[in-house]
């Protein structure tokens, strides 16, 4: 273990990995489905707009749905690395910092915190679980998760649900790093 952090992993489960291949479906279908007819367009289309108008717009439904893949990617948590004082979640586009204060709490979650979980903004199951929710019994609460079932939470006056792998270990690191512990 150095000082600069200990790594974690968090690998998608079955239910995640179907409901991106799902998603992505749709979405690539969708688009292709939009798209398509617009961009073969020739000559005007006088009723609507010219052909170059339509050429136009379904590209940019094709860049729209490609753009939305990319972002949903890049923003879903691949790990999670625990440092001195702080937790990150490592993910492609902007990592989150959980600053790990003294009596921050961090302990072990059974499944079914995504049921009944209202997503206030964020996203649910296009390759991670991960943005602003919230759940009667529980508040408000920040998730960054690639399965459904044991999370892993970090209480420092704002909640934190996270998913490693290894979720024992993970809650060991975790208050041996917490300042004063």
């Amino acid at each position: 273990m150095s000082e600069a952090g200990r790594y974690f992993r968090a690998s998608m489960d079955q239910r995640l990995r179907n409901l991106t291949r799902i998603f992505s479906a749709v979405v690539v279908g969708g688009s292709l489905a939009a798209a398509l007819p617009m961009t073969t367009m020739k000559g005007d289309c006088s009723e609507c707009c010219s052909a170059a108008a339509a050429n136009f717009g379904g590209w940019a439904i094709l860049v729209a749905g490609a753009a939305l893949l990319w972002s949903a990617w890049a923003l879903a948590p691949r790990g999670f690395v625990v440092g001195p004082g702080l937790v990150t979640v490592d993910r492609p586009l902007m990592p989150v910092k959980i600053i790990l204060r003294p009596g921050t709490g961090v302990s072990a979650e059974g499944p079914g915190l995504l049921d009944g979980s209202l997503r206030t903004m964020g996203n649910g199951g296009l390759f991670g679980y991960y943005g602003n929710f919230w759940k009667k019994g529980v508040g408000n609460y920040l998730l960054y998760a690639t399965r459904s079932d044991r999370f892993v939470m970090i209480d420092n006056g704002k909640k934190y649900f996270l998913t490693p792998d290894e979720p024992e270990s993970f809650i060991e690191e975790v208050g041996r790093r917490i300042p004063g512990a």
